[in-house]
């Protein structure tokens, strides 16, 4: 089978407790001073990754260019501030819906797809930098947004006897 550069098997995911007990979920950023609004409601919604013993993940990307977007905004809203040429709510729910379709025409029957895989626990920065994806953090040109799809031990141990 031949890998799509946004379809990537990992032989390692990172989990980091901070990412999981709410943590980083609590720290501020800008009109957020008490962290992220959905914690704690998404951390108590999914499972925790080590749940997932011996699954065999992929990491399903979708790439977004912020800064031709930005541009794009600033010509039709001449007045508009850089920050609100970047205001997700003008473009994320479209890049989300890209990469929940692409990674469920991924995922097979019987596979955990995790679409916020930091709720679980996941370092998703970390992960990614172990398969060469770099992953900007602060003001990206370019944005990756990453779900992870799992195939259970017992769902492969089903192909590989398959012929």
């Amino acid at each position: 089978m031949t890998w799509l550069k946004d379809i990537i098997p990992l032989d390692e995911v990172v989990y980091d407790e901070r990412a999981r007990d709410g943590t980083w979920c609590t720290l501020p950023y800008p009109d957020h001073p008490k962290g992220c609004p959905n914690y704690p409601d998404c951390i108590t919604h999914f499972r925790d990754f080590k749940s997932f013993e011996n699954y065999k993940w992929y990491a399903i990307l979708e790439e977004f260019d912020l800064a031709s977007h930005a541009e794009k905004m600033k010509e039709k809203h001449p007045k508009w501030s850089e920050r609100q040429c970047r205001n997700l709510l003008y473009w994320q729910n479209g890049v989300r819906k890209r990469l929940r379709d692409k990674a469920h025409k991924f995922r097979r029957m019987g596979d955990v797809l995790l679409e916020i895989p930091e709720a679980c626990g996941v370092n998703v920065y970390e992960t990614m930098n172990k398969v060469g994806v770099f992953i900007q953090r602060n003001k990206p040109n370019l944005v990756i947004k990453v779900m992870l799809v799992g195939q259970p031990p017992s769902v492969r141990e089903t192909k590989e006897r398959s012929p």
